[in-house]
């Protein structure tokens, strides 16, 4: 979701940066705790748990040995079915089998997706190609068997956005009442002319909108933050003011990014985050704004990543906007993150 979605494919740099540090030992190989409240004042000081209506966490396709039964979410978003080149989708997906939620289902929604072919969006969304139909087709069929259905085609053009609008008004249309139609969205600061991505308008056509707050810096940019806290409160400024409060999920980074030569990277875990950092070239500092960030005396590798009170720097200024937040993606949390958090009544 993601300009950072490129998890299941390991690139070259990713490669070298696993060797480099096979060279060099670490000092220790079990990931350790990374650390917490090293910034004294700027560091969340508030012990009271934060409190959601709605917690939503994304969950890969065969990922599902990676869920926490403890962690405190009533939706689970399982990514992904895509699109495929013909502008149809693999009909053969069944919802995960989850824990419930003290003793309630949690909703499971499909997460229909098309990340980088824009081209394809453009056959798929204009009519006159004659796929479209077949698509929302394969959507509403499948929808039969989840909670609801979320639209995450993050390739769109300026070109398609009123085909695309179109869209997800068909697709809402034919889905059964009850069912919970969600559109995720990039980060914006302000509108866009000609956006795809409309708040505006794709709020008047969904149930749900999500905001991806994350992707700042992501793998082909400058290193720094994935999300820094001065920059998310720009996006949720402005979320804030075009969608309305009930509909607004709000996104957060599980992972971080390491740069292998400060230009190209690659997403890493909490886990492998705390691994980097008990390299004994390590250097290492945290700030609420930018979260835990890594360099490194012997290597150009410098690696961005929130810990848990960054992420709850987060929480803690999205609580006195919305009421409804979603973490990407479950798999490369920290377990103690869960306990931050807790589900209004």
């Amino acid at each position: 979701m993601k300009k950072g979605i490129i998890w299941g494919i390991v690139p070259l740099f990713l490669l070298l940066l696993l060797l480099y540090f096979a060279l060099f030992p670490l000092r220790n190989t079990e990931a350790p705790e990374l650390p917490q409240n090293t910034a004294g004042a700027s560091a969340v000081k508030d012990p009271a748990k934060i409190e959601f209506r709605e917690v939503w966490g994304y969950l890969m396709r065969g990922g599902e040995k990676s869920f926490k039964a403890e962690a405190p979410l009533t939706d689970i978003f399982y990514f992904s079915c895509g699109v495929n080149s013909k502008g149809r989708l693999n009909m053969n997906v069944s919802p995960p089998k989850l824990p419930p939620l003290k003793g309630k289902k949690r909703r499971v929604h499909l997460v229909i997706s098309e990340l980088d072919r824009s081209d394809l969006m453009h056959k798929c969304l204009n009519p006159a190609y004659g796929i479209r139909d077949y698509l929302i087709d394969d959507i509403l069929e499948l929808s039969a068997k989840f909670d609801g259905i979320q639209i995450d085609f993050e390739a769109v053009s300026g070109r398609d956005r009123m085909d695309f609008f179109r869209f997800l008004e068909l697709v809402k249309m034919g889905l059964d009442e009850g069912k919970i139609f969600s559109v995720a969205v990039p980060a914006r600061v302000s509108r866009v002319r000609d956006d795809p991505y409309d708040y505006f308008r794709i709020a008047d056509r969904a149930h749900r909108v999500f905001v991806m707050a994350y992707d700042q810096h992501w793998s082909t940019g400058t290193p720094g933050p994935v999300a820094s806290l001065s920059w998310c409160r720009k996006v949720m400024d402005y979320a804030g003011s075009s969608v309305p409060r009930e509909k607004l999920v709000m996104g957060l980074p599980l992972y971080g990014r390491a740069w292998y030569n400060r230009i190209e990277s690659c997403s890493i875990s909490a886990g492998q985050a705390g691994t980097l950092m008990t390299k004994k070239s390590a250097v290492s500092g945290y700030s609420a704004e930018s979260g835990i960030k890594i360099t490194f005396s012997d290597s150009d590798v410098i690696v961005f990543f929130d810990n848990v009170d960054a992420t709850k720097e987060k929480l803690l200024l999205y609580s006195a906007y919305v009421d409804s937040v979603g973490f990407w993606r479950l798999g490369m949390d920290r377990p103690e993150l869960w306990g931050e958090i807790n589900l209004i009544k």
